[in-house]
């Protein structure tokens, strides 16, 4: 199961790469051509638009593996250990609760599109299609919220020692 878990990490961290790649040369082409022989691709904006869709919540999905993410620091940092777990512990959890909001939402959002056969201007592709992607990594950012919540759960048990971010001033 981990050799799953970290193939699983290795191929999110080379799709995000690759599909930010590609964006990175379409856009050099887009604007060569738009400039030399005043030619655009007319579905070039919607594709970038729905590919940085899908790289913003793969790449907040990793964020969350790294942690990455924005956080408020100044309770743990001065906090006593187990409380410092404690508030991780709760933080981690309101989190991935959020991120049920935005699978639950996303669902809907997802279902109604395929029930009106919306498509989109440009591609002409069902519009479902761009938008798989908020739900199904809000599910792997919500599970690694979830994991990092237990994880803070575990050591605020066993009294383990916070590990702080500021450094401990030498005397």
């Amino acid at each position: 199961m981990e050799n799953f878990i970290k193939g699983l990490n290795k191929f999110e961290e080379l799709l995000c790469g690759i599909i930010l790649l590609f964006l990175a040369c379409l856009t050099f082409l887009e604007t060569f051509l738009r400039y030399t022989i005043s030619y655009s691709f007319t579905w070039f904006k919607e594709l970038a638009n729905y590919l940085l869709v899908f790289c913003t919540y793969l790449g907040a999905a990793i964020g969350v593996k790294y942690g990455t993410h924005f956080s408020m620091e100044a309770l743990t940092e001065y906090a006593p250990d187990r409380i410092s777990h404690l508030i991780k512990t709760i933080a981690y959890l309101i989190s991935g609760l959020a991120l049920i909001l935005f699978i639950y939402y996303g669902i809907q959002h997802i279902q109604s599109t395929i029930k009106f056969g919306v498509k989109s201007s440009a591609m002409q592709i069902p519009m479902y299609i761009p938008y798989i992607s908020i739900p199904l990594f809000s599910v792997t950012m919500s599970l690694r919220f979830f994991a990092l919540s237990y994880r803070h759960f575990k050591k605020f048990l066993k009294n383990e020692p916070f590990e702080k971010v500021r450094k401990k001033e030498s005397k």
